[in-house]
C-alpha cells in the first residue's frame, strides 16, 4: 500500500526532526475488523485517530464506516479507560451520524467542532494530505475527541 510506506517515512522524518526513536506508535495494514486476531488481551492503546476516512455515504454500507457503532465497540476490546479517539473529516453527513455512533458505544464526546480550522480542539493538530486538499478545496474540516467510558 503506498499510504502505508508514505506513513512510516513520514513518522520518521518527524521523528528524526526531533532526534528521537520512534517508541511510541505502531503502524499497521491489516484490515481493522482483525486487529484482534494479532493483538493479545495485554496490548492496549491510549488513542486512535481516524482521518478522513471513507463516508460511506449510501444507507446500505454505512456499517461500513470506521466510526459505526460496531467499529466502535471493537475499538473499545483494545483502548485503555479513558482512551482517546481524535477523528477529522471533511464529510457533514459522516460526520453528525459519528456523533450518534459514539454515544451509542459507550464514548464521551469532550470537544467538537464544524470549523477545525477556525477552532483548533487539538493540542498539535498535524495536517494531512488530505486536511491541506479539502482546504485548498474550500471545504471546512469537522472534528471530535472521544473518550471511553466504563458501559
Amino acid at each position: 500500500m503506498p499510504c502505508f510506506g508514505l506513513s512510516k517515512r513520514n513518522i520518521e522524518k518527524a521523528y528524526q526532526e526531533k532526534g528521537i526513536e520512534p517508541n511510541n506508535i505502531i503502524l499497521t495494514r491489516h484490515d481493522i475488523e482483525r486487529i484482534l486476531l494479532f493483538m493479545s488481551e495485554r496490548d492496549t492503546v491510549d488513542r486512535i485517530y481516524i482521518n478522513f476516512c471513507n463516508p460511506w455515504p449510501k444507507p446500505k454500507h454505512r456499517k461500513k464506516r470506521l466510526t459505526h457503532t460496531k467499529q466502535l465497540m471493537l475499538y473499545r476490546e483494545f483502548l485503555k479507560e479513558n482512551g482517546e479517539i481524535y477523528f477529522k473529516t471533511d464529510d457533514d453527513g459522516l460526520f453528525y451520524d459519528s456523533l450518534k455512533y459514539f454515544e451509542e458505544a459507550g464514548f464521551e464526546v469532550i470537544k467538537k467542532t464544524d470549523n477545525l480550522h477556525e477552532n483548533n480542539i487539538f493540542e498539535n493538530n498535524i495536517e494531512t494530505e488530505h486536511e491541506k486538499m479539502y482546504l485548498e478545496d474550500g471545504k471546512t474540516i469537522k472534528a471530535l475527541i472521544a473518550v471511553k467510558n466504563k458501559i
